[in-house]
């Protein structure tokens, strides 16, 4: 399939995020907070979907929806060449969230060929592509919220990512959360899957590919319980982690409420919300 900004329903999935972010709390940017930049291509696929990026206006659409949050400095959003690295990742030195074009392809690869979960779940090769692509711009936005806002983290810091790119996620609906949180989970186990951890694979910043994919399923079982039940009946989540889900959730719940919600415009810190 071609990059071309797959639907969510009808919905475009620029709308989809920017739908997000703003159940998130945010809202409406200035310009002057927030600068986009469709970096120049290497070759032929990618001037392609520099073209199709920008005539959707995709980076505008997600600026659009992230300024309720005053920002110190000016945060850069960009779709970069990156060398053939595939990657994605945000930098400190100059507040720029960098996508690259290799990671939009690689994101391609993986909805041209559904696995068999994937099918199962009754996902298509949009709805596959979706999720991931959520998950990591919502990852990245979270470590320069981290820096800018200086939020103190205590843990890991690609950890806490996960935990607010899954949060946030998981305050779509039910129907939505369900098919972005199915095709981030596969993403990993078919990660995990690929080739055996090596001894500078467990000295990465990063958790395991498996571990990220058992942490994402606590997260939203504990969540909703009614939406992700079958994770345990099917055996995807141990009963015995499923047990302290709830808490784990909570515990999410509460840290983005105490530590986040307040750089929100007009939010508050609240109560963490009940387990559905």
């Amino acid at each position: 399939m071609e990059w071309a900004w797959v639907t969510v329903g009808r919905r475009a999935i620029v709308l989809t995020v920017a739908g997000i972010v703003t159940s998130a709390g945010f809202a409406a940017a200035r310009e002057s907070d927030i600068r986009i930049v469709y970096g120049p291509p290497s070759d032929a696929a990618q001037q392609a979907m520099q073209r199709r990026l920008q005539d959707r206006k995709a980076l505008e659409d997600i600026r659009d929806r992230l300024g309720d949050i005053r920002l110190p400095r000016v945060l850069t959003i960009k779709i970069a060449d990156c060398h053939g690295e595939v990657d994605a990742s945000y930098e400190s030195a100059d507040a720029t969230v960098t996508i690259c074009y290799e990671y939009l392809d690689y994101l391609q690869e993986l909805a041209r060929d559904l696995p068999p979960a994937a099918l199962r779940e009754g996902l298509t090769p949009e709805s596959y592509l979706t999720g991931p692509f959520l998950e990591v711009v919502l990852h990245e936005l979270a470590h320069a919220l981290f820096d800018l806002k200086k939020i103190p983290i205590l843990g890991r810091e690609e950890d806490a990512a996960d935990q607010v790119a899954a949060f946030t996620l998981l305050r779509l609906g039910s129907e939505q959360a369900r098919r972005a949180i199915a095709a981030i989970a596969i993403m990993y186990a078919s990660e995990a899957k690929a080739e055996a951890p090596t001894a500078s694979d467990f000295a990465n910043e990063h958790s395991l590919p498996a571990q990220r994919f058992y942490n994402l399923l606590c997260i939203s079982y504990g969540a909703d319980r009614k939406t992700f039940g079958d994770l345990v009946e099917k055996g995807y989540l141990p009963s015995d982690r499923a047990e302290q889900c709830v808490a784990e959730y909570q515990q999410v719940a509460y840290a983005f409420q105490q530590l986040i919600a307040p750089h929100l415009k007009g939010r508050r810190p609240t109560a963490a919300p009940q387990q559905r």
